[in-house]
């Protein structure tokens, strides 16, 4: 913890440079319209709100962005952005009826939210019923995409390619893997990964041996492991949530269950997770939507560190993926409504089926079904007590650590 806060108090104490060294947009001298008042559906409270609070100071990052560069501009006109935030409470029942609100009351006919995958499958009811344009910055179960809604977007990449980066990665290592275990969470969320990650797997020549779910919060995996490990797989991947991760770390090196890659849908990467496992952290793969070292080429607004720079200048801390993602949703959305000319649903929409930007998350283009198709989920690893960006190559900051030396060597 205390090398994080260095990090972020050296980031603040050049935040004087941000001007000198971020590239900005020429402000040049045109007529000011009316603002233009864009709908934000988010879990600012209840027990999404941690995530739901850094997607309120992306939102709220790039909406000062765009106003500090003149606005967005439609047909010579600039128009200062202003988000009208509302609070889903965490809940899908609320997220509808706020949605509804921010349409019927607020007359938003241009919606950004909502910031996880069950507030935001029944905000995209709504908005597909309204036909008004909704950009997800925290949506990303495929169930949702395949409903094949008209006016719903994610910038998020689907959780059906979480783990391709993991295999990828694993696969272009010496000695190559051949077997795989995955172990999963009961949730819809983690089953549906679970299960699409399976078939990638397979599908790239990884003998997929062992496979079962266990109960979210479960705190014996002892059994899950045993069984894994006696079938000897190559790489251990689990699908669950970060204190699962967490107590699977410490009953593999307690059972000295050793395979050549322990990875996780959530964990390496968390500041928790290296403060409570300490050296046992280190080796282990996570994933991750986005991270601030990402080489990402962009073609609009700032790169990975300046972002990074001038988010801590202004909020004392760095970003994480859900306050990168809300900034990309918000973007995206500024670009489609200039590439439309107007602020219409239906010409914005268009505008958003075309789009193809390269950003400081990513590439963001999307499918039919309004999924982020261009984007891979990147891969990180934690290395000597550090998070490190290892996959894919062209974004990485650091190489893999591969095999797995062994709990003794850490």
């Amino acid at each position: 913890m205390l090398r994080f806060r260095l990090a972020v108090a050296g980031l603040i104490a050049v935040s004087s440079l941000v001007a000198a060294c971020t590239p900005s947009p020429a402000i040049i001298a045109r007529p000011v319209g009316s603002p233009i008042s864009i709908g934000a559906v988010l879990s600012l409270t209840g027990s999404q709100s941690e995530s739901g609070q850094m997607a309120k100071e992306g939102y709220l990052f790039c909406q000062n962005w765009i106003n500090g560069k003149g606005g967005v501009i439609v047909k010579g006109v600039s128009h200062p952005m202003s988000i009208d935030i509302a609070d889903d409470q965490s809940r899908p029942s609320i997220a509808a009826s706020t949605t509804e609100q921010l349409i019927s009351q607020n007359h938003d006919t241009l919606l950004l939210g909502a910031t996880n995958d069950a507030t935001a499958a029944r905000a995209a009811v709504v908005a597909e019923r309204h036909r008004v344009p909704l950009i997800s910055s925290g949506a990303s179960s495929d169930s949702t995409f395949n409903s094949h809604y008209h006016y719903f977007f994610g910038v998020l990449t689907p959780h059906s390619r979480q783990f391709q980066g993991v295999i990828d990665m694993a696969l272009a290592q010496s000695p190559k893997p051949q077997s795989a275990a995955i172990m999963f969470a009961s949730d819809s969320l983690s089953t549906e990964v679970a299960g699409a990650t399976a078939s990638y797997a397979a599908a790239k020549g990884l003998n997929v041996v062992y496979g079962a779910s266990y109960p979210s919060g479960v705190n014996d995996f002892s059994v899950y492991l045993w069984t894994a490990a006696s079938v000897g797989p190559d790489l251990i991947l689990e699908i669950g949530h970060e204190g699962e991760s967490v107590r699977t770390v410490q009953q593999a090196q307690y059972m000295n269950v050793q395979p050549k890659l322990l990875a996780f849908s959530d964990g390496p990467g968390t500041s928790r997770f290296i403060e409570v496992l300490r050296k046992s952290a280190n080796y282990a793969v996570g994933t991750t939507q986005w991270a601030p070292a990402a080489r990402n080429r962009t073609s609009y607004f700032l790169d990975s560190f300046h972002y990074s720079l001038a988010y801590a200048a202004r909020f004392g801390h760095l970003p994480d993926q859900h306050a990168a993602a809300a900034t990309a949703a918000c973007l995206t959305l500024e670009v489609a409504i200039e590439r439309a000319r107007s602020t219409d649903a239906d010409h914005v929409r268009k505008a958003l089926t075309d789009i193809d930007l390269n950003t400081f998350f990513g590439e963001i283009k999307f499918d039919d079904r309004g999924a982020n198709i261009a984007k891979p989920v990147y891969v990180q690893q934690v290395q000597s007590g550090r998070t490190a960006l290892i996959w894919p190559p062209d974004i990485a900051t650091a190489r893999p650590r591969y095999p797995d030396p062994g709990w003794a060597k850490r």
